[in-house]
């Protein structure tokens, strides 16, 4: 009787192992943990730049205070026509429900077309230390593996969810489905074009930085209290090599740090595949 209540197919044990990790969302949510600042960005001057032709660093820098906005149309336009994937480490930070939680790194593939992520989490992992998403694919369903490894046998190997439903948004502020340089991009043109029209646009440009080893050039945004806007500041790390918003971070109207996202060793155009983004090639089937 006991194996077959514990049979991975049995719809009632797929029941209540749903609601037990929807149980455990909300407690990785709500648990408070001790956090340290990011040691990833580093201010640096126009002199220190090396990885980039001054000349190209200087015309960016003009373009980006004149329009920011003409300037990420031009990211968007550079990523969409030179890069088809791209591996790296994912550094997240976000404020969930008050609470800034410690930082997460992912091991990430991403492809652009069909649009596809595998995630693997490497530190600080959630209740699902893996996640995978390819779009028009299982559902459209987002695949998810549990951290336990009882849980795991219980299920199969992985469960489903949207991947912008109620149980996935518990835990992050950004679905898996608007993961990448491409969709990042395009969120932030339809922020920075609404408030433009809006009258409540206003910019502004850092020096340089160097994060995780690239060196950008810094954008910032600033929007008034209102519902629809993300952040009262967002600051923007444009990677001078790639031309990719390599690190964003948004600060809420208290002047607190509401997400902070990091591409670390990024290789682009590595040659992946649909083969990548089985669920057998990433540890999500049952052993």
């Amino acid at each position: 009787m006991l194996k077959r209540i514990l049979r991975p197919t049995n719809r009632r044990t797929r029941w209540i192992v749903g609601i037990f990790l929807a149980g455990l969302f909300c407690i990785q949510c709500t648990r408070t943990e001790a956090f340290r600042e990011s040691q990833h960005i580093i201010a640096i001057s126009g002199q220190d730049l090396g990885q980039v032709a001054p000349d190209a660093a200087a015309e960016l820098q003009d373009l980006a205070r004149r329009d920011q906005i003409a300037l990420l149309e031009r990211c968007l336009e550079n990523y969409e026509a030179n890069y088809q994937d791209f591996t790296c480490t994912f550094i997240k930070q976000e404020m969930i429900h008050g609470s800034l939680k410690p930082e997460q790194e992912i091991a990430v593939k991403h492809m652009a077309a069909p649009f596809s992520v595998a995630m693997e989490w490497t530190v600080n992992a959630p209740v699902a230390d893996r996640i995978l998403y390819v779009e028009g694919k299982y559902g459209d369903q987002m695949l998810a593996r549990p951290k336990s490894p009882l849980l795991q046998a219980l299920v199969g190997g992985h469960v489903s969810r949207p991947p912008d439903g109620p149980e996935a948004m518990k835990n992050t502020l950004r679905p898996v489905n608007l993961f990448g340089f491409g969709r990042g991009l395009k969120s932030l043109i339809q922020v920075y074009k609404k408030a433009q029209q809006a009258g409540d646009l206003k910019t502004g440009v850092g020096e340089y930085a160097e994060v995780a080893g690239q060196q950008c050039l810094v954008l910032i945004r600033y929007l008034p209290p209102k519902a629809d806007y993300p952040a009262q500041k967002t600051v923007t790390y444009i990677d001078l090599t790639h031309m990719v918003p390599i690190c964003i971070e948004g600060y809420d109207w208290d002047e607190n740090l509401m997400c902070r996202y990091i591409y670390k060793d990024v290789k682009f155009n590595t040659g992946l595949s649909a083969d990548d983004f089985l669920p057998e090639a990433n540890g999500m089937t049952s052993k």
